[in-house]
């Protein structure tokens, strides 16, 4: 298995499918990096979607509520 293909199944979590060994190293570094950018958009998107939630709560529960999402006060 190469490095790219070590890194892939490494982000994924798991084995690849066996498809995947007929796929070029440039196609697999392709893949990498677009689940990679794709997990970044998808958390940045959900750290933006969660600030504004707890804004539209009450001042006074904000401070809770981001210590309950693991967030800072």
């Amino acid at each position: 298995m190469s490095d790219v293909a070590a890194a892939l199944s490494a982000e994924l979590g798991g084995r690849l499918p066996a498809a995947f060994t007929q796929l070029s190293e440039d196609n697999l570094e392709w893949l990498l990096e677009a689940v990679r950018r794709i997990r970044s958009n998808t958390a940045e998107s959900l750290e933006k979607s969660t600030e504004e939630s707890v804004n539209s709560l009450p001042v006074l529960m904000r401070g809770p509520a981001r210590s309950i999402l693991g967030g800072d006060k």
